[in-house]
């Protein structure tokens, strides 16, 4: 969905290590330029969120592409603040460092449990936390400020998926898109893949005969049913009203979701199918995942899975629909391989890019 709309989110533990980069390529000293980054971090006062000791944040962060840029463009803001704060950080270190090798110079090992040496204690309370603090407060109000609109900007994908910031409300986007776990429709005994590898080296110097490497994975091969909602509406409204990029995101997610490819186990399992059948509803109440009709597992019969599950499926959505009514299906089609009349599932489409400009028809036509 990336790749189409051409923009990426990105889900890191090292927003500060990008931003020191990005401030070093602007002529920051190196060192300076990490400190001032973690600074940022320190900055927002998040409860929670602090650094890790590999000088990334202690938990991920899911920012724009664009965060990065912006949050140098903050720290540009008050270089001579950050400069000056982060020497003072550097130096409370190196003394801390100092008093530590000379304690282990003259063998006093009373303290070591104490954790003198600045470069080991906790970042909240470390050396750049309380160099940060005397940085006078209304400069660090503005970096503060800085900081939160960029933990708070988000793109199209954070829109359509959503972001949780524990401890910071105005980052957090509760997301358009539900997706639910794919399920075989009926039983499926779990099957081993036993594999092995062969030591060319050693083969070719016919030294050794056997396998260099073996083992065995579970695995199961079924039919499956897979679904998943996207909320057009809170869509729009992550998106602050922006209905254009809205149907970007519409039209990029409907072509993904059926047709992606799992990347895990792909080369040993090659799993290049496209699905039997591609139902699309535009409902103007609320979802309604048609699941229940393999509650009842589908029965093996010399026909295969696939058949009897169209059927199942047709049969739920029929019931569904002398249930609940039809008047809240603003449009439901779909398309299929299969010659079977699903006509639960509204009108036959012959192509999938044809379902594709129908539904966003639709959707345009009840969002404005």
């Amino acid at each position: 969905m990336e790749e189409a709309l051409g923009t990426r989110a990105f889900r890191t533990r090292g927003t500060p290590l990008a931003v020191a980069k990005r401030l070093a390529a602007a002529g920051w000293d190196e060192a300076a330029a990490l400190a001032a980054a973690q600074m940022l971090i320190l900055a927002a006062d998040v409860k929670g969120l602090g650094l890790s000791d590999a000088g990334g944040t202690n938990a991920l962060l899911f920012l724009p592409e664009t965060a990065f840029d912006s949050l140098a463009e903050v720290a540009n803001g008050q270089r001579d603040a950050l400069t000056k704060a982060a020497g003072a950080a550097a130096k409370a270190i190196a003394e801390a460092r100092a008093k530590a090798d000379a304690k282990k110079a003259n063998g006093d090992t009373e303290d070591d449990d104490s954790d003198d040496a600045g470069e080991e204690e906790a970042a909240e309370t470390g050396p750049l936390a309380t160099a940060y603090r005397k940085i006078p407060a209304d400069v660090r109000k503005q970096i503060q400020a800085g900081v939160l609109e960029v933990f708070r900007q988000r793109n199209a994908s954070i829109a359509a998926y959503g972001r949780m910031l524990a401890n910071e409300a105005g980052s957090t986007v509760a997301g358009a898109i539900q997706m639910a776990h794919s399920i075989g429709t009926h039983a499926g005994p779990s099957q081993i893949d036993f594999f092995s590898a062969v030591d060319d080296l050693i083969h070719d110097a016919g030294e050794e005969t056997g396998a260099g490497h073996m083992g065995d994975q579970r695995y199961t091969s079924a039919t499956f049913y897979r679904y998943a909602t996207l909320n057009v509406r809170e869509l729009i409204g992550n998106l602050d009203g922006d209905t254009d990029t809205a149907q970007q995101v519409i039209d990029a997610f409907l072509r993904a979701f059926p047709l992606a490819i799992m990347p895990a186990k792909a080369s040993g399992t090659a799993p290049h199918t496209v699905p039997h059948l591609i139902h699309i509803a535009v409902r103007t109440d609320r979802p309604v995942n048609l699941v229940g009709a393999f509650e009842t597992p589908i029965p093996a019969s010399v026909n295969g899975y696939v058949p009897a599950s169209l059927d199942a499926l047709n049969a739920h959505a029929a019931a569904h629909a002398r249930m609940l009514g039809t008047h809240r299906i603003a449009d439901h089609a779909h398309v299929t391989l299969s010659d079977t009349e699903l006509t639960a599932l509204g009108d036959r489409v012959d192509a999938f890019e044809d379902l594709i400009t129908r539904t966003l028809g639709t959707v345009t036509k009840h969002t404005g």
